[in-house]
């Protein structure tokens, strides 16, 4: 079985203008790495996606995560990307996400292009795992604190593939062997309410 941590940066409704339903948030860029028992990383997969619904980059967007309309507009369709993606991905995997939001959105996109979820393998929350092993206060940790805990320093700007690395550094503190072994780790998958939230 590969572990393949994923993390998502996505656009939302420039303010004053009406979201898309069903669609709170249009992912527009996937960064992915397969980890070895370790929590090193083998191979990645990072690449942007041109939004269909949301075509205009929210500034507070743009700005946290510096990635500009012009990448945006020469990638590839949401479809194209999860195509080369589930390829990528091979047989016999689970993700890694940091809280259970990134799924939830990830289906949410995959529902509004009228796509089949059903090939999405099982998700691990390393958020829940840095609580549970090492904080035990049953709460939310942002990823750049867990960083600042282990004395790690995040890779580079907020963006997808740079949020993978910087899980990666968090996974190695703790036990992955028993995460990935306890279905308490586990997000649930088909609920929406919180992706607001993250």
């Amino acid at each position: 079985m590969t572990a393949i941590i994923i993390d998502l940066e996505w656009n939302y409704p420039v303010r004053g203008t009406r979201g898309v339903e069903g669609l709170p948030h249009e992912i527009i860029q996937i960064g992915a790495g397969k980890i070895d028992g370790e929590a090193n990383i083998t191979d990645t997969f990072s690449e942007f996606v041109r939004p269909k619904y949301y075509t205009r980059l929210n500034k507070d967007v743009a700005e946290l995560t510096l990635i500009k309309n012009e990448e945006l507009q020469g990638a590839k369709s949401f479809p194209e990307v999860m195509e080369a993606f589930r390829s990528w991905c091979g047989e016999d995997f689970v993700f890694i996400t940091w809280s259970g939001t990134d799924i939830r959105v990830l289906e949410r996109n995959f529902i509004k292009h009228g796509m089949d979820t059903g090939w999405l393998p099982p998700v691990y929350d390393a958020q829940l795992m840095f609580d549970d092993m090492e904080m035990q206060e049953d709460r939310s940790w942002p990823l750049n604190y867990a960083l600042y805990h282990y004395n790690e320093k995040p890779d580079g700007a907020h963006n997808a593939l740079a949020d993978v690395y910087s899980t990666a550094l968090v996974l190695r503190h703790l036990d992955l062997e028993d995460g990935l072994s306890d279905d308490f780790f586990r997000c649930d998958r088909g609920a929406f309410e919180e992706e607001d939230e993250r």
